[in-house]
């Protein structure tokens, strides 16, 4: 029988993975063949975005500390990025928001931030009725 003091650090390695934070997906459009992430543009703006393109996805984080989640953040964004790749996306357009406080009167809530994201493939060819 196995030492049960051994499994202890195994355990606690176990939670620490599960309790990694995920992104939320939604398919928003066709999705195509995954890339490697280091392909996916990434832009802060959709100004930013210098052609025709569709989405094909949106991407939400969990909420992490705004004082002490900036790595967390920058982890997440790289995560979207991926997530965007896997959909076979062209670009993403990442933000990062601020969650709102709810009403609770009395009690301190510290700020909190999370990643949005819109994944995004490029339209090959447009076709638009000639103007008249």
């Amino acid at each position: 029988m196995p030492n049960k003091a051994a499994l202890v650090p195994v355990l606690l390695l176990a939670c620490a993975c599960a309790s990694a934070a995920r992104l939320d997906v939604i398919q928003v459009g066709p999705w195509f063949d995954g890339r490697s992430w280091r392909e996916v543009e990434v832009f802060s703006s959709r100004e930013q975005t210098l052609r025709p393109w569709g989405a094909i996805g949106i991407i939400h984080s969990p909420r992490v500390s705004a004082e002490t989640g900036q790595a967390e953040l920058e982890r997440m964004k790289l995560q979207a990025r991926k997530a965007a790749a896997s959909m076979g996306a062209d670009g993403v357009i990442i933000a990062v928001d601020s969650a709102a406080a709810g009403p609770q009167l009395g009690v301190y809530q510290e700020p909190e931030l999370f990643v949005s994201a819109l994944a995004f493939k490029y339209v090959v060819s447009t076709s638009t009725p000639a103007a008249k």
